[in-house]
């Protein structure tokens, strides 16, 4: 584990002092104060600590001096018990065409569609196996796709400081999670509406290591620029600062809720 640690920061590196590149990063980390059961019973602090930070990287053009839109990622986590390196992940704009208004272009004008794949070495502490027999138990992967509709007034528009109206879907699956010998199937899912100036009301489902869980929160994005400087046109979806977050989520077997906050940073230089 420390020798990819290692090396992905000497890729991070290289790729920093690269003009031929360009660049994102994101940071997120995000907490449990205080989890209880409905009956106020079995009070905990501090838990669910989770922690990513995602380094995200593409050439400005191709062989044909076409923007290129695809990103090529790496990134370390935490998430509860889980320690995890993504070795190699890849992030696609399905539709990266320039925003028209003729009527052939109508859909990809008012929509955005993303999908990503994740290779991943992950280390569970409630289950240590050994790392030279049973290696490929580290190996995972991860699949997602996101689609987001923009409003009339934040289409093609890389200025726009609010985009209220907006919405968006998102899935995430992943192949096994093993435990104690036992095999389960991650799945994320959440969808989300920005309907207050730069606020998003969210509500998710998720599913780890056999556990359902269901939460609602609200994310407020605090740069009322955070769209502005998109170089590139495959870029005007992302946002660019901080964004604070908070809410509730239940854990369905154990009738147990907590409270969620987190706080996340992104970065781009286009």
């Amino acid at each position: 584990m420390k020798q990819i640690v290692v090396l992905l920061i000497v890729v991070f590196t290289a790729l920093q002092c690269s003009a031929q590149f360009l660049k994102r990063n994101s940071t997120e980390f995000q907490i449990s104060p205080v989890s209880a059961g409905f009956n106020l019973k079995k009070i905990t602090y501090g838990d669910k600590m989770s922690f990513d930070q995602t380094f995200y990287w593409k050439k400005h053009y191709n062989s044909e001096d076409h923007e290129k839109t695809v990103y090529n990622f790496h990134s370390l986590y935490k998430r509860n018990s889980v320690i995890g390196v993504c070795v190699y992940g890849i992030d696609i704009d399905m539709m990266s065409d320039w925003f028209e208004k003729s009527k052939e272009n109508k859909f990809r004008y008012w929509n955005k569609i993303r999908m990503g794949f994740k290779l991943l070495i992950e280390v569970n502490s409630h289950y240590l196996v050994s790392p030279w027999k049973k290696f490929y138990r580290y190996l995972n992967g991860e699949i997602y796709l996101s689609y987001l509709h923009l409003p009339h007034q934040a289409r093609g528009d890389q200025t726009t400081k609010y985009r209220k109206g907006s919405f968006m879907l998102f899935a995430l699956t992943s192949p096994s999670q093993q435990l104690q010998n036992l095999n389960y199937q991650k799945f994320v899912g959440y969808m989300k509406y920005k309907a207050i100036g730069s606020t998003w009301f969210k509500a998710y489902y998720h599913q780890d290591y056999g556990v359902d869980y269901m939460g609602i929160s609200i994310e407020v994005e605090l740069n009322k620029r955070g769209f502005n400087r998109s170089i590139v046109q495959s870029s005007r979806d992302i946002y660019r600062g901080w964004t604070i977050f908070g809410g509730m989520e239940f854990k369905l077997q154990s009738n147990h809720i907590s409270l969620i906050l987190g706080i996340k940073l992104d970065l781009r230089d286009h």
